[in-house]
């Protein structure tokens, strides 16, 4: 016989991995504690996102957002496979990217297999040409499991006119 902890340990090892690798089963009750640990997962994603945009590679910051992505800037629909195609040779001209997560950075898990993030992203980058600027983006995500971990499916941002500018 199991003793309590032992059990305890594995149902919140349980939790966790239903969690962060795949979406749980259909119709499954989505508790305050289920809801809390789907939004601690999102939050360490996007900020784990910024920590890897910082090191400039391309593919690894495109493995953040799901294979067919949708893409909405200043009011513009993105092709998704211009983009990614586009961001391998952009990344390789850059020679700095340092994002934040403005406060209040929201978390609204809608359910077991989808969460909404919104917040403001405040960037500082420059490239090989010399040029320095910065970038804030008001934006809303909304993640999805796929592939065994949470991945944005679908982005908009918005820029306030003026608000990226050469330094």
């Amino acid at each position: 016989m199991r003793s309590s902890g032992t059990f305890v340990g594995a149902a919140l090892v349980a939790a966790i991995a239903a969690c962060t690798l795949a979406p749980p089963r259909a119709g499954a009750a989505l508790d305050q504690a289920a809801r809390a640990a789907i939004a601690d997962t999102v939050r360490r994603e996007s900020q784990r996102m910024l920590d890897v945009m910082r090191t400039r590679r391309a593919d690894e910051v495109l493995a953040f957002y799901g294979k067919h992505a949708s893409y909405v800037g200043d009011g513009v629909v993105g092709a998704w496979d211009a983009i990614v195609a586009g961001t391998l040779p952009r990344y390789a001209t850059y020679t700095k990217v340092e994002c934040v997560w403005i406060e209040p950075f929201r978390v609204d898990v809608l359910s077991q297999s989808a969460a909404v993030v919104t917040a403001v992203m405040d960037c500082q980058k420059a490239d090989t040409s010399g040029k320095a600027w910065r970038e804030v983006a008001a934006r809303t995500e909304v993640l999805a499991p796929e592939d065994g971990r949470w991945r944005i499916v679908a982005v908009h941002e918005s820029t306030r006119p003026g608000a990226s500018s050469l330094k």
